[in-house]
């Protein structure tokens, strides 16, 4: 059993903290949320002292690829106080491998829920076919229902698969009591809201705002790196507060859709010409003290993917870069607005695409969704409960309270003073065992 005292208490829930706060675990729950000054701790309990301190909900990363075992490292997760991850396309036999080792004990890791294969209707990306599988649309509904029999946490829908299939694809994964995300081309825009989904990835669902001139007759016929190079060359000169912007936003909240824009992803762009993108100290290949850490072909395109983004940002013109520069703070004046109307934004990073570390990105994603125009409350909030409400876990995780699992992040400063301080972690509680984020990293080093 343990007692963690006197902390000042983030519940998660979005409501402002009150008087100094005890929690109580035991075994893998909080059993108790009370006052510290009322609480009694048990006899025999371990008492984390927790004054002047700040306790908040794990964290959850709402788009995760694992990948292959040699590219698995779920303690960078655990350091960086992510304790539940979504994994958004990779195969069943590699996730479910992956779910085994950490529940069994033999490594720490966060929970790890996953959608299995992206499914494609049509021709597959060779670059992404192994996260992938294509099927029939004729046979959408036992598509869905053979994951579900395999035990996934909901549905990835990717860029080929049309409003109708997703419709259908939609229908079947509620009816089974899944959510459905989608990484959109094929399906523009408020189609996916319409057809029924859950979650839109990344920027894309703006895609549906492209001025006449730049209209793309086959969307699917775009890998999603050329279809994020499109979105780059007009999103400058969208006006994030006009009436389509505004009536997209009301398709996709009168329809429940919530938005998980991976803002690290797009921040590799004016990052590499120098642009403040966020405190990249944990993620920058010359500066991060986490690249002997890594294993070595993750390290090894971390940093031939930073090197490529500043070697093409070498050869761009100011105009160029000064177009760029306005297409990100479209994306974040885009993202923000969403918020402020009344839609779910969730935290996801698509770790580890581009130049993007496991774990640690999810606290710049944070960072980059208060630069948005999220309050800081709201950021940790889309990396908590939100995250629980779309996957259909609110009794299981992303809050403080007696029932939920206790996951939980212990800070040595105020997230909500500057949402920075979310990267002070001193410890990390899984399923109630307790960890520090420096002795996870010492043990990945190598011998």
């Amino acid at each position: 059993m343990i007692a963690v005292v006197g902390a000042t208490l983030i519940d998660g829930t979005g409501h402002p903290p009150g008087e100094a706060a005890t929690v109580i675990v035991d075994g893998d729950k909080v059993t108790s949320v009370g006052l510290a000054r009322t609480t009694t701790v048990p006899p025999g309990a371990t008492v984390i002292d927790a004054r002047d301190k700040f306790l908040t909900p794990g964290l959850v990363d709402m788009h995760v690829h694992v990948h292959t075992p040699d590219k698995w490292h779920p303690e960078l997760f655990l350091a960086a106080g992510v304790t539940t991850m979504l994994d958004l396309g990779g195969q069943l036999r590699d996730v479910a491998g992956y779910r085994a080792v950490v529940e069994s004990g033999a490594r720490p890791g966060p929970r790890i829920l996953f959608t299995g294969p992206m499914l494609e209707e049509s021709e597959m990306y060779p670059g992404f076919a192994g996260f992938c599988r294509r099927f029939d649309a004729t046979r959408t509904e036992a598509e869905v229902d053979a994951l579900a029999d395999a035990g996934v946490d909901g549905i990835k829908l990717y860029v080929t698969v049309r409003p109708d299939t997703a419709r259908r694809a939609c229908t079947r994964a509620h009816e089974r009591g899944l959510p459905v995300f989608m990484h959109q081309h094929a399906t523009c825009g408020a189609e996916a809201a319409l057809a029924g989904v859950d979650s839109v990835e990344h920027v894309n669902v703006f895609g549906q705002l492209a001025p006449e001139g730049f209209w793309l007759a086959e969307p699917a016929k775009l890998n999603p790196f050329e279809y994020g190079g499109w979105l780059w060359r007009w999103l400058g000169d969208l006006d994030p507060r006009s009436d389509p912007v505004r009536r997209l936003y009301d398709g996709l909240i009168a329809a429940g859709t919530a938005l998980d824009p991976t803002l690290v992803l797009y921040a590799a762009r004016p990052g590499a010409i120098g642009d403040d993108v966020g405190d990249t100290s944990m993620d920058d290949p010359e500066r991060t003290r986490l690249l002997p850490l890594l294993p070595t072909p993750v390290a090894k395109e971390l940093v031939t993917r930073w090197a490529e983004r500043r070697g093409a940002a070498l050869g761009a013109s100011e105009p160029a870069k000064h177009r760029m520069r306005r297409a990100w703070d479209n994306i974040l004046a885009l993202v923000g607005g969403f918020q402020r109307a009344g839609g779910m934004v969730l935290a996801g990073t698509d770790c580890p695409n581009v130049a993007i570390v496991s774990g640690f990105s999810l606290l710049r994603e944070l960072e980059l969704l208060v630069r948005a125009g999220l309050s800081p409350m709201e950021a940790i909030v889309a990396a908590t409960r939100r995250p629980a409400e779309r996957l259909g876990k609110s009794d299981v995780f992303g809050t403080i309270a007696p029932g939920r699992a206790a996951d939980l992040l212990l800070l040595a400063a105020d997230p909500l003073a500057d949402i920075r301080n979310i990267r002070r972690i001193e410890r990390v509680i899984v399923g109630g065992i307790v960890y520090e984020p420096g002795k996870l990293l010492e043990g990945l080093r190598p011998g």
